[in-house]
């Protein structure tokens, strides 16, 4: 069972002015405390089995930990295989809450092209650990980037037709923003019908605000502060609230750049920086871990006699994932996640400043807004609108 939990997001407002807005979260953020004094195999099977999404990520950081803790020893080879199963990952979210997300004709369906993506990207997992559950703790027998290069080959076919259309490729539609606008006059992919969608209807700037992206975090500074559960449930660092998102990561692009200048950081920004990311990614899965070599990878566990802690951060899908552990003999003393959402859903964080800066007509047009930006920020979460619009 699934225990992401729901974001609910309740807006009054009043003579066409969004006067407050409250984010609160009955995300179980705690449940690592169920961590304590397990093993690591016991804690490697919950973790499987409650984390649905980012599942590779949650389990990626996990491995690292152990790494860390030299409990385990990972390769480097082994390592760029999980990099690569991390990165395709984060294309899968993307296009699955692409095709969801991105259809404003038909509420909730979803598109049918995705369903043979997904089933190669599956088909990729598959083969590279030869249908052995790549991120346990058992043994496994890794193969070599050559085993899946046909694999990707056909996924970067299916995310073009998908995503840009038939005969379109991802250099020249991301080249700059000539080629960027001509993609857009022509395209006939979801990803072009829901860009030219907001253009049309004027909502390409709504979400407008400043950002505040998430810079690189000192370990030392932060491993205290995720001693404190008020802490994990409302972050900042040096006292700023941030953000981590596709668009963070994306930011420095220079066609991001360009249509930050054109549209500011709203909706169609933020949209087109997860487009952007998945071929960014995929041109990532094709050309930087040519070199993984098949490996029969089989751990020897040395536990520590005192406590060592060990923290590891990494990007996922919705943003940067923190992990942490203390260790002593073979059981967990203590476990704790900082996930993107927590950043991104603050109660005082990206969102809620981009709900304060909407204009709208009616209820109605507010909800319909309100979701718009939910999904820019991250269209993987669970949440509710409670509108008090008078």
């Amino acid at each position: 069972m699934p225990i992401e939990g729901e974001i609910k997001i309740s807006v009054v407002a009043r003579s066409g002015q969004v006067e407050s807005v409250s984010i609160t979260s009955t995300r179980p953020l705690h449940i690592t405390k169920l961590f304590a004094g397990k093993s690591i195999d016991s804690v490697a099977d919950i973790m499987n089995a409650i984390y649905h999404l980012c599942n590779t990520a949650h389990r990626f950081a996990f491995l690292r930990l152990l790494d860390e803790s030299t409990v385990i020893k990972l390769s480097q080879n082994e390592i760029k295989a999980y990099e690569l199963l991390l990165d395709l990952e984060t294309i899968r979210e993307h296009c699955f809450s692409i095709a969801s997300k991105w259809n404003q004709d038909a509420e909730g369906t979803v598109n049918s092209n995705i369903i043979n993506l997904l089933s190669t990207l599956k088909e990729i997992n598959a083969t590279l650990f030869l249908n052995t559950d790549p991120l346990s703790l058992v043994d496994k027998e890794l193969q070599a980037f050559d085993s899946i290069e046909i694999l990707t080959l056909k996924l970067e076919q299916q995310l073009q037709n998908l995503l840009l259309g038939f005969k379109c490729n991802a250099e020249s539609v991301f080249k700059d923003m000539n080629s960027f606008n001509n993609w857009l006059k022509v395209g006939k992919s979801q990803g072009a019908t829901f860009l030219n969608y907001l253009l049309q209807h004027q909502l390409n700037k709504i979400g407008n605000i400043e950002a505040f992206h998430l810079p690189d975090l000192d370990p030392k500074n932060i491993s205290d502060f995720l001693y404190n559960d008020a802490y994990i449930q409302q972050p900042n660092y040096q006292d700023i609230t941030y953000e981590t998102t596709p668009y963070s990561r994306q930011s420095n692009h220079q066609l991001i750049k360009q249509l930050v200048n054109i549209n500011g950081n709203g909706v169609f920004t933020r949209a087109a920086s997860q487009l952007l990311e998945v071929f960014e990614l995929l041109n990532k899965v094709k050309c930087n871990y040519r070199n993984i070599e098949t490996e029969i990878i089989s751990y020897n566990f040395q536990f520590p006699v005192l406590e060592t802690s060990a923290l590891v951060q990494l990007e996922a899908a919705r943003g940067r994932l923190v992990h942490q552990l203390s260790i002593k003999d073979e059981k967990i003393k203590s476990y704790q996640i900082l996930a993107p959402t927590e950043w991104n859903f603050h109660p005082e964080g990206v969102l809620n400043h981009m709900i304060r800066s909407l204009n709208f007509t009616d209820k109605e047009d507010l909800i319909s807004k309100v979701k718009l930006l939910v999904n820019a920020v991250d269209p993987c979460v669970g949440y509710s609108v409670e509108i008090d619009h008078a």
